[in-house]
């Protein structure tokens, strides 16, 4: 299959949709690259805790706190959403370690809260700008809205980052990439990638959006970040989505 194939094939899947869609994808050892709406900014929803993890790990850098230190999760970090911590007894005392597990295997909203507590939400977008996310914005706890703004982020930016981590260039690429590939919802970027294939990955929902995030390490890997938005038919989303990360895996397998 030829890029310019594989680029036919990934638009006419997006165009399927009806709402708003964006995705970038960079094969990284041939660095071809397809872009739809790359730029466009979407609500970040579970996505944007790549962000707060690599802040953390710059943090326990900085402070020289332990990954083994143990933190009890306040009453008001406890919110709905994704997540078992909320199902738990209240009081609980958590290591850095778990709470950073929890937030990226299980998409824990009460862990991330717990998460931010510790590093300031005020310190992880003027981070993402340090390493050139100049449209990813965060404002904002998980399931907590403060009147200070969305959280936000590109399909490009998500790319950039997700390389950058690739690369080992910030403290924690490494423990966050394979936090990543524990996370336990498979229903999108491995849905039809073999099993035995390794994929760094973190999704995100909202009422009318799908978004999927990741890095998948076949032959030739590749960077692949689904966005999506005002979607009313969130099965149909999940199933291009799906199809176009299988599109993506058998062309970065071919000789």
């Amino acid at each position: 299959m030829k890029f310019d194939k594989l680029t036919f094939k990934l638009k006419s899947r997006v165009l399927e949709l009806e709402g708003d869609v964006g995705l970038y994808v960079k094969f990284i050892n041939s660095n071809e690259q397809y872009k739809f709406n790359e730029n466009k900014q979407f609500w970040a929803a579970s996505v944007i805790k790549i962000p707060v993890a690599l802040t953390f790990f710059k943090t326990i850098k900085d402070k020289n706190t332990k990954l083994s230190d143990k933190v009890t999760v306040t009453n008001d970090n406890f919110v709905g959403g994704s997540g078992i911590l909320k199902l738990l007894d209240k009081g609980l005392k958590l290591t850095y370690k778990d709470l950073i597990t929890l937030m990226l295997a299980a998409s824990d909203n009460s862990a991330t809260n717990q998460i931010i507590d510790y590093i300031g939400w005020e310190n992880v977008e003027p981070y993402m700008k340090e390493l050139g996310l100049t449209n990813t914005t965060f404002r904002h706890k998980m399931m907590i809205t403060a009147g200070r703004g969305p959280n936000l982020t590109t399909p490009k930016e998500m790319g950039l980052l997700l390389n950058k981590m690739y690369k080992n260039e910030m403290p924690g690429s490494k423990e966050v990439l394979e936090l990543m590939q524990e996370q336990v919802d498979r229903t999108r970027i491995p849905l039809y990638i073999p099993n035995d294939v390794k994929i760094s990955y973190k999704n995100g929902s909202l009422q009318q959006a799908m978004h999927e995030v990741g890095i998948v390490y076949s032959k030739n890997p590749f960077i692949f970040c689904f966005f999506s938005d005002d979607q009313k038919n969130k099965r149909k989303t999940n199933e291009v989505l799906s199809k176009c990360a299988k599109d993506c895996f058998n062309y970065s397998i071919q000789g």
